[in-house]
């Protein structure tokens, strides 16, 4: 787990990570322009030119002057720059840094053309400068041209004639500020230029002779040369990065390309032209180091975060609960205030504790919008319903229009619980900035309809407090509110502006707002969705609960919040459920051992082993009935990617604390009535065959004759724990069983086709999936109809 000083708050970590960003395209930038420079070499052989405006800005530089000074940027960011910019260059390169202004002063003073004033540098070469006022009216600032070249120091001596390297002595090479060499087969130098030598901070005469390893970092040396050395021997070309020591012990990296000079020849001298990327590679490191501390850091703030949801939400669902049970009890009128006023305070905290956690995902780009069927009017209706019963009771005139006029609608699709949400925001702050004998006003407009979307405008006003105008923009930031007395005030986290127009962008909208401090607001947001089809068109309505269809089933719980257990307890004996309880993992793992359950409840974090382990521990079981025994996971933690984690581990459904008695049910009800599926489905050969009888009949053969054989090698490898063959067995036929539509195999097909790695911990409840997999084929080969007139009738079993 990442100590604290391995983690960055998130919005440090994210300024961090965008700088080095940053630094790493600069870097690349420099690396490419210096790339392109030595793809160009040839053209720039000649003279730097330096072309000044009478006013001293730079008109102009050519290539060859950014390579002789080493300049990074390209020759386009000069011009209109003052001159006494690249000047500040040059005189960083001068042997005596004063002298390249006082030559040029000199020469201006005299007005005259001046070839070949010499500038020696701190690296031993010597630049002359050429220097030409140019004409101009009399009186007149005078535009300037000057040319420079560089003269190389007595180089070492060269090789005798027809020696390896001898043409290495071309001034080209020479100007290049990219580092060059040759060296022999075996690694030894035989040439470099001048820029080599300023890289390894040697002089040519100390390099040459010597092999590349001296000039190398210790670690990883027997390994690296001859890697390196191999593959230029092998092929005429190669490229890739070297890691040199210069004489101040700083690392540096090379990226190099390196040419045989004898293509032909394994043992000819190589020419390498390379590339110091020490600067790009740095700050690519410290990007990914900046990176790691930000997914820690992110972690670290998830695990609080659901650490958080769990302590708050699980007393909060034995609050809740204990309440509904007691609201079902006979109270007098006071007790029942008393009541209603814990289940408002609960709710609000939950309500609280929901848009942290909303925020949170929104930030992290982790909130995701489901996509279901339903009907926009009613939905919202529905959804405002309390909230104008609040706002009576508060003396408030509440009017709401919503899509009134618009006459029948077809369901749409969307996610309607967020729709609602963000109606729901922007009405309870209108209700809670609104004083009291003020209005608030709700539409919903139909802005235009197609025939496969509906786009709606919803616009709410109040003739609240108002916001200032410098505050319009604000009030959207996260914890940010219109005043500093605002929370005090009225209340709020200051997060349900934030997570409206959040909600609302997500859904492909814009939120807005109008408002006159003292005179009430309006927000307005338009949202367009599409028209559900077929099936999902038609409107279903959810049954009335029928607790008597749970009546003498067994269910285990296991919880290790005795008051939660209580809770949950109390609600299933009312249903008719006989309940067994256990406090930990362990415990439920004995009871489970004991006795057959219709379904097991079990709480995610209990001490000792979690939910997860014991659920993968059930799913091992050797009686295949028990180890499919559904559970439901009742979770205080409310992220999707835990929830999508849990069911990938083997749990059935999840229902997050505190629940409703109604959710409860039904999700109950769905795993130990589970709806009627069929054995197989064969509509895809059907379609397939496209009503050929004969084409379906040999489909059909075929899998009766080919599957049994498979199964057996399946059953076969599983016994000898060959789990890599199962897997390619298994991966081999499941176009098969989805082609014929086998039902139930989706959780056992996706865990055997898992290869593990070797010497991994082979995944829990590997065996039983093998017996559920050869049990529903078996079933299917035992029901499936061999001949062709059957099989037109029968389509599915």
């Amino acid at each position: 787990m990442p100590s604290d000083r391995d983690t960055l708050p998130a919005t440090e970590a994210s300024a961090r990570i965008a700088e080095l960003e940053g630094a790493l395209r600069e870097a690349s930038a420099r690396a490419a322009v210096a790339e392109r420079r030595l793809a160009s070499l040839a053209d720039v052989a000649g003279p730097g030119l330096l072309l000044l405006n009478p006013d001293g800005t730079i008109h102009h530089v050519n290539e060859a002057l950014c390579l002789l000074l080493a300049l990074p940027e390209p020759t386009e960011h000069w011009a209109g720059k003052p001159a006494d910019i690249l000047f500040a260059r040059l005189r960083h390169l001068a042997l005596e840094p004063a002298q390249p202004a006082r030559l040029l002063a000199a020469l201006r003073t005299g007005q005259q053309p001046a070839p070949s004033n010499s500038i020696p540098l701190r690296d031993g070469r010597l630049l002359t400068q050429d220097y030409t006022p140019l004409p101009a009216p009399a009186g007149s600032a005078r535009a300037e041209l000057l040319s420079f070249r560089l003269l190389l120091p007595s180089p070492p001596a060269a090789p005798a004639a027809g020696a390896p390297g001898q043409s290495f002595s071309n001034d080209l090479v020479q100007y290049l500020p990219a580092p060059v060499v040759i060296h022999s087969a075996a690694g030894v130098l035989l040439s470099c230029n001048q820029a080599f030598a300023l890289l390894l901070q040697l002089p040519p005469d100390q390099l040459i002779g010597h092999s590349l390893s001296a000039f190398m970092p210790a670690a990883g040396l027997e390994l690296v040369l001859p890697a390196y050395l191999a593959q230029v021997a092998a092929r005429p070309a190669a490229a890739g990065v070297l890691p040199l020591l210069p004489r101040d012990g700083q690392p540096r990296e090379l990226l190099y390309q390196a040419q045989r000079i004898g293509p032909a020849d394994p043992a000819a001298d190589v020419l390498l032209c390379g590339l110091d990327i020490t600067e790009r590679a740095q700050a690519e490191a410290e990007l990914r180091r900046a990176k790691d501390k930000a997914e820690a850091s992110g972690k670290a703030k998830e695990a609080f975060l659901a650490n958080l949801s769990h302590e708050i939400r699980t007393p909060m669902n034995g609050v809740l609960g204990m309440a509904r049970q007691l609201s079902k009890t006979r109270l007098n009128e006071d007790q029942q205030e008393l009541l209603r006023i814990i289940q408002t305070s609960g709710e609000h905290l939950l309500s609280v504790l929901n848009e942290v956690l909303d925020m949170t995902k929104i930030s992290s780009a982790r909130l995701e919008l489901e996509q279901v069927p339903f009907d926009l009017r009613a939905s919202v209706e529905e959804a405002l319903r309390p909230l104008a019963v609040q706002a009576r009771e508060k003396g408030l005139a509440f009017h709401a229009a919503l899509l009134e006029h618009s006459g029948p609608l077809p369901r749409v699709v969307g996610d309607a619980y967020r729709l609602n949400q963000v109606l729901i925001n922007l009405t309870s702050n209108a209700i809670k900035f609104t004083p009291p004998e003020g209005s608030i006003s709700v539409g919903g407009f139909l802005v235009s309809r197609t025939d496969t979307h509906l786009t709606v405008l919803f616009r709410l006003t109040d003739t609240g407090i108002g916001i200032a105008a410098d505050k319009l923009d604000f009030i959207f930031e996260d914890f940010a509110q219109a005043g500093v007395d605002t929370a005090r005030r009225y209340g709020g986290t200051g997060l349900g502006l934030g997570i409206a127009r959040a909600l609302v962008e997500q859904m492909g909208g814009a939120l807005t707002v109008e408002s006159q401090l003292g005179s009430g607001s309006t927000f307005s947001f338009t949202v367009t969705l599409p028209c559900a089809v077929g099936a999902e068109a038609v409107t279903r309505r959810d049954p009335p609960l029928d607790t008597s269809a749970l009546r003498g089933r067994r269910v285990l719980v296991a919880e290790d919040n005795a008051i939660n257990r209580e809770v949950v307890r109390r609600l299933l004996e009312s249903w008719g459920v006989v309940v067994d309880e256990a406090a930990d993992g362990p415990a439920a793992l004995a009871l489970h051992a004991a006795r057959s359950y219709d379904a097991i409840l079990m709480d995610i974090q209990m001490p000792g082993l979690s939910g997860v382990e014991v659920t993968a521990a059930l799913r091992r079981h050797p009686d295949p009935a028990r180890a499919q025994v559904p559970v439901l996971a009742l979770t205080a933690n409310a992220f999707r990617s835990d929830l999508d984690r849990y069911l990938q581990a083997g749990i059935d459904d999840c229902l997050t604390k505190p629940f409703k008695e109604a959710e409860f049910f039904r999700k109950l009800l769905a795993l130990v009535h589970p709806a009627e599926v069929p054995l197989y489905n064969l509509a895809e050969v059907h379609e397939m065959a496209d009503g050929d009888a004969v084409f379906t009949a040999r489909m059909v053969r075929s899998f009766l004759e080919h599957m049994p054989p498979i199964m057996q090698q399946i059953q076969t490898a599983a016994a000898a724990g060959q789990w890599p063959q199962v897997a390619r067995l298994v991966h081999h036929i499941k176009p098969n069983l989805v082609q014929f539509g086998v039902a139930g195999l989706e959780r056992a097909l996706q865990l055997l086709m898992q290869v593990p790695k070797p010497g991994a911990k082979v995944p829990a409840g590997r065996v039983a999936a093998v017996r559920q997999l050869v049990r529903q084929v078996e079933r299917v080969l035992a029901s499936l109809p061999e001949d062709s007139e059957t099989l037109e009738a029968s389509p599915e079993a």
